[in-house]
């Protein structure tokens, strides 16, 4: 066999070469990035899920750090998650979600109930939609609202907060082979912990006073 006829048959074989080693590579520092966070939060990691989860106690409430995918093919896209769970709030609903430019302003045309907090620099990087306005506006305090920005990355990022039943969640785009992600979502275990905690003490007003 000519040589020259070689090469063209050698160009996918390496293709898909590099492309394993990359997903070798990338699935072993997933995994220890993982472990690292798991150890720092003091959480015990699913040995029987599927995917990378970890779950355990931490500030008197059940906290889980877990991986996801959502999307098929080219539309399919990774996030990492910190959930918190979350003992009586109530029939409060909550979610505050980063602002995509230009997509945002076809989005508050359908948008409701949309909540500002009053700190310009926040309200225009976060979209707050709940239904105590009120009080939600005034218990993300300036501290818990500067982590979050800082936390949150950019708009690409998609992060958002969201409360489902008992549950509070922070999600963002990415996987836990980034180090520095990693790093992140655990100042989020402690940030879904504090807004856990002012929703269920804003239950505990709303009952006092009935």
């Amino acid at each position: 066999m000519d040589i020259d006829s070689v090469y063209p048959l050698l160009i996918p074989v390496g293709v898909v070469i590099a492309t394993l080693a990359f997903w070798y590579v990338q699935r072993r520092r997933s995994k220890a990035n993982f472990a690292a966070l798991v150890s720092k939060l003091e959480l015990q990691i699913d040995k029987h899920s599927g995917e990378l989860r970890a779950t355990g106690e931490r500030r008197g409430r059940t906290l889980t750090v877990f991986t996801y995918t959502t999307g098929f093919g080219k539309s399919k896209r990774r996030w990492v998650a910190v959930a918190a769970h979350v003992k009586d709030v109530g029939r409060l609903t909550f979610s505050l979600k980063q602002r995509v430019p230009i997509i945002d302003l076809i989005l508050q045309l359908f948008r409701k109930c949309e909540t500002k907090v009053g700190d310009q620099a926040f309200d225009k990087k976060w979209v707050m939609v709940t239904n105590r306005p009120d009080y939600m506006s005034a218990a993300v305090l300036p501290e818990m609202r500067e982590k979050m920005s800082r936390l949150g990355g950019n708009f690409l990022s998609d992060s958002s907060y969201k409360l489902d039943l008992y549950t509070l969640q922070y999600a963002q785009q990415g996987s836990f082979a980034n180090a520095k992600l990693c790093a992140r979502l655990a100042e989020q275990a402690e940030l879904v912990c504090d807004l856990a905690d002012v929703m269920e003490v804003g239950e505990e007003m709303k009952k006092s006073k009935a």
